[in-house]
């Protein structure tokens, strides 16, 4: 996985390099070719009111497939922790898309079955004598 991270109006330290590192692994969990995470840490000084605020925007290209998540917070490892957990959210419902939810792992339907003489059914032929019995109890 190619990680490229870039910074506006901050310095990005080591630690949040190796903060990164440790979690971009996640994302090859639901993407299962070369993946791009691009991350853009911003810092926003609001001195008026909160004072400075930083953004992190996560992009990742898979595929063809471009996913974006961004955060607010007061420093850049929870606005990353924040963005991170949305992108991952989004991967499992794409990945969830390209599942098959339907015919493999359902029970054989009857054209397999009657192709083998119905020996995966557990049914065995009634007795002729017990069902005359049944009817005559019946009625």
């Amino acid at each position: 996985m190619k990680i490229q991270i870039s910074a506006h109006n901050l310095e990005i330290s080591s630690r949040f390099h190796d903060y990164v590192a440790d979690r971009a692994p996640k994302i090859e969990h639901y993407v299962h070719q070369e993946a791009d995470l691009i991350i853009k840490v911003t810092r926003h000084d609001h001195s008026r009111t909160a004072g400075p605020e930083d953004e992190v925007e996560l992009t990742t290209h898979s595929g063809g497939q471009v996913l974006r998540s961004h955060a607010h917070a007061a420093d850049k490892f929870s606005a990353f922790d924040a963005a991170f957990g949305r992108l991952l959210e989004q991967l499992r419902r794409a990945a969830d898309k390209r599942k098959v939810h339907r015919g493999r792992h359902a029970q054989p339907g009857t054209a397999e079955l009657s192709a083998t003489d119905f020996k995966g059914l557990d049914v065995h032929p009634a007795d002729v004598d017990l069902l005359i019995e049944l009817e005559k109890l019946a009625s």
